[in-house]
């Protein structure tokens, strides 16, 4: 609480990577590139039960509020009805320097990404594989200071 308000608090938004993190897209099979749609890579796609639930527990057990990070070519409609299911927040601009910008202004307070090559561009010491989130989760995780 600043200055007597206590509504200039954010809650902190833990943010995971959806291509990649979450779904493990499958190879392109010949429908996908018939149809080209993402949707369908999804539906087909492997689902990480691990981060799954690392989802659902943030979520049900923690403070903080969880946005699943998509890029913006991938994302429509269907997709949006599909991810209804999935308790977070959909975040689509995602360039890295849009990722950069959100964790270093405060938007995002965590990303979680798989891929070293997406969290080395991102350049974040807020941006984390999953195990190692995982095990700063289980060693009392802190709000960051912003």
């Amino acid at each position: 609480m600043q200055h007597g308000d206590i509504s200039n608090q954010r809650s902190y938004v833990i943010g995971f990577r959806c291509e990649g993190t979450l779904f493990h897209l499958k190879e392109q099979h010949l429908v996908d590139k018939v149809l080209n749609s993402f949707l369908g890579k999804f539906k087909r796609a492997d689902v990480d039960q691990k981060v799954l639930s690392l989802m659902d527990y943030i979520y049900n057990n923690t403070e903080y509020t969880i946005a699943l990070v998509i890029d913006e070519k991938n994302f429509s409609k269907e997709v949006e009805e599909f991810l209804a299911d999935y308790p977070c927040n959909i975040i689509t601009n995602c360039s890295v320097g849009q990722l950069t910008s959100m964790l270093n202004m405060g938007q995002l307070s965590y990303l979680i990404e798989n891929d070293t090559m997406n969290r080395s561009r991102v350049n974040s010491r807020y941006c984390m594989s999953f195990d190692e989130f995982n095990s700063l989760l289980r060693r009392g995780l802190k709000p960051r200071n912003l």
